[in-house]
C-alpha cells in the first residue's frame, strides 16, 4: 500500500511522524506511516478517522457511513481500528489513473463536512502526507487491528475498486462543481479538456458518448428525483436540498443527458419530484435554474471523466464489460476486412499498419459510432484513430486511411467528408472477398484498441504475439503458418519477440515470456507519451478554431455551405479538389498561416508554443 519504498516513523520528543527511514520487512518497534503519495500522485483513498476531540462510538458511526457510500460507488475497502478507538479506511484505486491532491480535495472537503471525525490532512499533503497500515504499534500502546480477514485485505488491494470511484463519490454528495485554476495553465488545460469531451450547442450539450457512465444510479439518488423529500436519512448524504438536486443533475449528466433530456425527463412521474423541488426554490426561474445546474455539472465531470484510450490494460484490451468483445456485427466485419487485407496486401509492409488499423476503426465504431441498415457508421479523424491504433503516427494513420479508401473491394467506404470540427464519416462494409470468414476467424477477432507497446515494438510481431498469448499456437511451425508469415521473417519476428522478453521457446515449442506488453509500455514511458499527444491535439483543435474565427470571420464570414472543408474558408486558401482529401495535405497547406500578423494571432501562437501545439486544421 506504500507509494515509496519509506517509511515515516514517530519521534516520542516531538510527537510526530518526523523521521524518515527506509522501509523495512521488520516490524518497527514505535509507530511507522506509510507515505500516501509518490511524485504528487496516488492511488490510495486513505481516510482518517480521528477519536482524540470525539468518542471511538462516534468514529464508528461516521466509519459506516463513508463505507455506505463507499461501496454504492464501486470502491473495495480496508479497515482498522486504534488502541485510542481512531479507525483508518483504506481505499485501494485502480492504479493506472493516479490521483493529485487537487483531485483528492473537493471529495475530502465533502466527506469532512459530512464526518466530523474524519481529518483530511493525510491526503491533502502530497510532500508529508502518509498512514499508519495495520499491525503497526499504537502510540498508546499496543497495535493497529486490520477488522475482517489479511485474505479479506489483499484480495481488496489485488482487485482494487472500480474505475471513478472519487468522481462517483462527489457526484453522490452533490459536489459537482468546476474546481477555481490557480494558473493560466490550468485553466487552458481545463478549457481544452472541456472543449474535447462535449458536444453539441445550447440546451443540447452533453458528454461525447465515449465518456458516458453506465453503473446504476445510487438509490438515494432516484428517490429524492422521484419524490423530491429533502428526509432525515437524506441530511445524512447532502448537507442541503441544493446538493440533493445537483446530485441528480450529476448523475444524469455522466451518463450522457443534456438540459433538453433533463426538462423532458422532470415531466415524468420518475423525476417529478425534481420538478416540485426546482419550482418551490425558484418560482418562475426554475428552467434558467436547472440550465445553470446542468452546464456546472457538465464543466465538472468534462474535468474527471476519463476516454476510452486513457482506461486501463483491462479495459482497453479486453473491451470493459466484455459488450465490445460480444458485438458480432463488427467482429464479423473485422474478422471480413482482416481476410481481405491479408489477400491484397500479403507480404507487404502494409499488412500490420492495415490490420491495426481495421482493428481502431471497428473499436472506435463500437465505442463512439451507429448502426445504420445493419452496417457501422462511425465518425473519427486520423489523431483520434491514432490513440486507438497502438500510438500510431497521424501521417501513417492519413495513409492507411487512404489506402483503404482507394483499393477496390476494400471494407472502408467514405460517405461523409469532414466539415469544420466534424471528422470525415466512414462505412464499415463488407470487403469483397472469395469466401467470407469462418466462426473461427469471427472468434479471434478483437473489437479492442492495439495496445501502444506495439507503437515500440513493431507491428509486424502483434499476429505472431496474440496467437501464443491466446493459445491458438504453441508450436514455431503452425504460428508462422497461423500468422501468414515466411519462415525467414517469422524467425526475425519471433528472436524480436524473445529479445523484449515476450515469448519464450523452448526447442520448437513456444510459450509466453514473463514480461507483459504492459510492462514495455511502463519502461518507454508510452503513458505520458501518450497523455502528451492528448493535450496536443486538444490544443491543435482549439487554436484551429480560434484561428479560423479571428482571422477570417470578420473579413469573409462563414459560407452558408457547410458540405465541404472549404467553406470554412476564403479564397486566398483555395480548397484541395474534392478527389484530394489526404488530411495531411490540408495541414500542410494552412500550417503556414494567415499573410499578415497581428497581436491576436501571435498571443495565440505563444500559448500554443508552450502547450507544444501547433496550428493545424482539426
Amino acid at each position: 500500500m506504500t507509494a515509496r519504498r519509506s517509511m515515516r516513523v514517530w519521534s516520542a520528543a516531538s510527537g510526530k511522524f518526523d523521521t524518515s527511514r527506509s522501509l523495512t520487512k521488520h516490524l518497527p518497534s514505535v509507530p511507522a506511516a506509510l507515505p500516501i503519495y509518490a511524485r504528487g500522485r496516488t492511488s490510495l483513498l486513505a481516510l482518517d478517522f480521528d477519536a482524540k476531540h470525539h468518542t471511538p462510538e462516534q468514529v464508528d458511526v461516521d466509519v459506516e457511513r463513508a463505507l455506505g457510500w463507499l461501496h454504492e460507488c464501486g470502491a473495495r475497502t480496508v479497515t482498522d481500528r486504534s488502541t485510542s478507538g481512531g479507525r483508518h479506511v483504506l481505499v485501494p484505486m485502480a492504479t493506472d489513473i493516479p490521483l493529485r491532491v487537487d483531485d483528492i480535495k473537493i471529495v475530502m472537503q465533502l466527506l469532512t463536512a459530512r464526518l466530523v471525525t474524519l481529518d483530511a490532512t493525510p491526503m491533502l499533503n502530497a510532500e508529508w502526507g502518509c498512514i499508519t497500515p495495520p499491525g503497526s504499534p499504537c502510540r498508546e500502546g499496543g497495535y493497529r487491528l486490520l477488522d475482517g480477514t489479511l485474505d479479506d485485505a489483499i484480495d481488496a488491494f489485488t482487485v482494487r475498486s472500480d474505475r471513478g470511484v472519487v468522481a462517483r463519490l462527489i457526484a453522490l454528495l452533490g459536489g459537482a462543481t468546476t474546481p477555481r485554476h490557480r494558473t493560466p495553465t490550468a485553466a487552458v488545460a481545463a478549457s481544452l479538456t472541456q472543449d474535447e469531451r462535449v458536444v453539441g450547442i445550447g440546451r443540447d450539450r452533453r458528454l461525447d458518448p465515449r465518456y458516458h457512465r453506465n453503473t446504476p444510479v445510487p438509490e438515494a439518488v432516484e428517490t429524492y428525483a422521484a419524490t423530491g423529500k429533502f428526509t432525515r436519512a437524506h441530511k445524512a448524504l447532502w448537507e442541503s436540498p441544493s446538493e440533493a438536486r445537483q446530485s441528480v443533475i450529476s448523475h444524469a449528466v455522466l451518463r450522457g443527458a443534456s438540459a433538453a433530456d433533463i426538462e423532458k425527463a422532470i415531466a415524468t412521474t420518475k423525476w417529478s419530484g425534481l420538478r416540485r423541488a426546482y419550482i418551490d426554490k425558484y418560482g418562475t426561474h426554475s428552467a434558467a435554474a436547472l440550465q445553470r445546474d446542468v452546464d456546472k455539472a457538465l464543466s465538472w465531470a468534462a474535468t474527471i471523466v476519463r476516454p476510452f484510450h486513457e482506461l486501463t490494460h483491462k479495459n482497453r484490451y479486453t473491451g470493459g464489460d466484455g459488450s465490445f468483445l460480444k458485438d458480432r456485427v463488427r467482429r464479423q466485419w473485422l474478422a471480413q476486412a482482416k481476410l481481405w487485407i491479408d489477400a491484397e496486401f500479403l507480404g507487404t509492409r502494409q499488412r500490420p499498419v492495415l490490420l491495426a488499423v481495421v482493428q481502431a476503426l471497428a473499436y472506435t465504431s463500437a465505442l463512439a459510432g451507429e448502426l445504420v441498415e445493419g452496417v457501422p457508421v462511425v465518425a473519427v479523424g486520423g489523431r483520434s484513430l491514432s490513440h486507438a491504433a497502438g500510438l500510431m503516427s497521424e501521417s501513417t494513420v492519413w495513409s492507411a486511411l487512404r489506402l483503404l479508401r482507394e483499393t477496390p473491394g476494400s471494407p472502408l467506404l467514405l460517405v461523409a467528408r469532414g466539415a469544420g470540427r466534424e471528422a470525415d464519416r466512414y462505412a464499415l462494409t463488407t470487403a469483397a472477398t472469395t469466401n467470407g470468414p469462418r466462426r473461427s476467424h469471427i472468434d479471434r477477432a478483437r473489437v479492442e484498441p492495439i495496445h501502444p507497446a506495439w507503437s515500440v515494438l513493431g507491428l509486424r510481431g502483434r499476429a505472431l504475439y496474440e496467437l501464443v498469448e491466446a493459445g491458438l499456437a504453441t508450436d514455431v511451425d503452425d504460428a508462422f503458418a497461423a500468422a501468414k508469415l515466411r519462415p525467414s521473417n517469422g524467425y526475425a519476428i519471433l528472436a524480436d519477440l524473445m529479445t523484449a522478453g515476450l515469448i519464450e521457446r523452448d526447442s520448437a515449442k513456444l510459450t509466453l515470456g514473463r514480461r507483459t506488453l504492459d510492462d514495455v509500455a511502463a519502461a518507454h514511458g508510452l503513458g505520458t507519451i501518450a497523455a502528451d499527444r492528448i493535450v496536443r491535439h486538444r490544443a491543435e483543435r482549439l487554436l484551429w478554431q480560434v484561428w479560423l474565427e479571428r482571422r477570417f470571420e470578420p473579413q469573409t464570414g462563414l459560407t452558408a455551405n457547410v458540405g465541404a472543408k472549404s467553406s470554412w474558408l476564403p479564397a486566398m486558401y483555395p480548397a484541395p479538389p474534392l478527389g484530394d482529401d489526404a488530411e495531411e495535405l490540408w495541414a500542410a497547406r494552412m500550417s503556414a498561416g494567415p499573410p499578415r500578423r497581428d497581436p491576436e494571432l501571435e498571443a495565440i501562437e505563444l500559448v500554443s508554443d508552450q502547450l507544444g501545439a501547433v496550428i493545424v486544421p482539426g
